[in-house]
Parts: structure tokens; C-alpha cells; sequence
């Protein structure tokens, strides 16, 4: 496996739809859950009310990963991102706007206009966002062998 680029880091964070955010309870019991999110200047993005297990898990503890990944079917070509910091939540209804705007925009894209849940509004003040405060970002990947000539 070789380093990426932070250019390819950015990349695939911009196109890949889901991810696994990871945490861990106070007594070191791992928990992680998939979802989708969006990757903007330099921190991560998500749409998360801190209910269930997870809102009792991070109401103890911020620190958390998130690890996205994309592979093919023989895997031999397959790259991993692994975004490592605290969740805090976002407060700037123009943060929360600028956000929800590029998420609409990466989501239409990658699903090629279908939206899921689609007028199912969530007044943007009630919008339960969060983002992860990046302490270290890191990739790896592994590329096809070279054809033998």
C-alpha cells in the first residue's frame, strides 16, 4: 500500500456516498455506524442527531474516526481514507447553509438527480449538523500490477 496524495484524499471524498463514522464508548466499547456526509474545507460533514446509542456514546466522548473506502470486485486496485478528530456540532446557520448546499450538490450528482426522501424539508436552524474537526487525514491505496509485456 502506498501514501495518497492529498489531492487524491480530497478526491474520493468527494465521491464516495457513504462512510463509516467510528467511536468509542468511555469504556473503550467500539461502535460505528454508515453514513453519508460532505467533505468541505478541510472538515467533514455530517447530518447527525445525537440520539439512540450513538448520541449516549458521543455525549461522552467527541473523538471519533470516519473511514471511507473504494475497492473493485478482484481486488486488486482498492484506495482507504481514514479523517481522525473531534464532532462538534455546528451552530452558523450560514455554515449549515453553505453545507446542506454542497451535500444537495454532491448527492444529485453522484445519484444522478434521484433523491431519496426528496421534500421531506428540515428547517435549516433544526438541521442537526456536525462536523469533524480534523486532527489527522490519511489514505492509502493499492493500484493494479503493470500488464507483463
Amino acid at each position: 500500500m502506498i501514501d495518497m496524495t492529498p489531492q487524491e484524499i480530497g478526491q474520493m471524498l468527494a465521491n464516495v456516498s457513504i462512510g463509516r463514522l467510528c467511536m468509542a464508548d468511555t469504556d473503550g466499547t467500539p461502535y460505528s455506524i454508515p453514513l453519508p456526509f460532505c467533505w468541505q474545507d478541510g472538515a467533514l460533514y455530517l447530518r447527525l442527531p445525537l440520539t439512540g446509542r450513538k448520541g449516549r456514546v458521543l455525549s461522552r466522548n467527541d473523538r471519533v474516526c470516519f473511514e471511507v473506502d473504494r475497492f473493485t470486485d478482484r481486488l486488486d486496485d482498492y484506495a482507504s481514507v481514514l479523517v481522525e478528530g473531534r464532532l462538534v456540532e455546528v451552530t452558523s446557520a450560514q455554515e449549515k447553509a453553505v453545507i446542506k448546499s454542497a451535500n444537495d450538490e454532491k448527492y444529485d450528482r453522484l445519484r444522478g438527480g434521484h433523491r431519496p426522501g426528496h421534500g421531506r424539508a428540515t428547517p435549516l436552524a433544526s438541521l442537526p449538523m456536525r462536523k469533524i474537526v480534523v486532527s489527522h487525514l490519511s489514505g492509502k491505496k493499492k493500484e493494479p500490477e503493470p500488464a507483463a509485456a
